[in-house]
C-alpha cells in the first residue's frame, strides 16, 4: 500500500446496530426469565430525564439450585419480550451510570443500578 493509501486509507466500516438478541439452542447453566421488557430508564431519581438509546429489562434467575430467585435490572439496546428465557451475556463496552426506573408493579421510582454494563443475552430457542 502506498504512503497516501495508508494516510488516507479507507475508513473503518461502522458497526450496524442490530436490536435482535439472537437465538441459542443451548440451555444455559443459569437461565434467566424476562419479567419486564423495554422499560424506559432515567438519569434522575424523579424519573423525568429519560436515557435515550437503551431500554431496561427486569430478569429473574430461574436456576432451581438457587435458594433465592435473584432479580436484576439491566440496560439493553436489544429488543426482548416478557416471558422469554435468555442466557446471561454482557457487553462490557457499553456502560451506564446510576439510573432509575418506574417499577411496573408498584408505579414508584426505584434505583435500577449504580453502574451497569449492557445485557445482550440471546433468547433460548424452545
Amino acid at each position: 500500500m502506498s504512503l497516501l493509501g495508508m494516510l488516507f486509507g479507507r475508513r473503518k466500516q461502522e458497526e450496524v446496530f442490530d436490536p435482535d438478541p439472537g437465538l441459542t439452542s443451548t440451555i444455559p447453566a443459569r437461565p434467566y426469565r424476562i419479567l419486564h421488557a423495554n422499560l424506559p430508564f432515567y438519569s434522575d431519581a424523579e424519573c423525568r430525564n429519560e436515557v435515550k438509546g437503551a431500554r431496561l429489562v427486569v430478569l429473574r434467575c430461574e436456576d432451581p439450585r438457587q435458594a433465592q430467585q435473584v432479580v436484576e435490572c439491566m440496560p439493553t439496546s436489544k429488543i426482548y419480550s416478557q416471558g422469554l428465557i435468555v442466557a446471561w451475556e454482557l457487553n462490557n463496552k457499553a456502560i451506564w451510570d446510576t439510573s432509575w426506573y418506574q417499577n411496573p408493579e408498584t408505579g414508584k421510582p426505584e434505583r435500577a443500578w449504580s453502574r451497569a454494563v449492557e445485557f445482550v443475552g440471546p433468547v433460548v430457542k424452545t
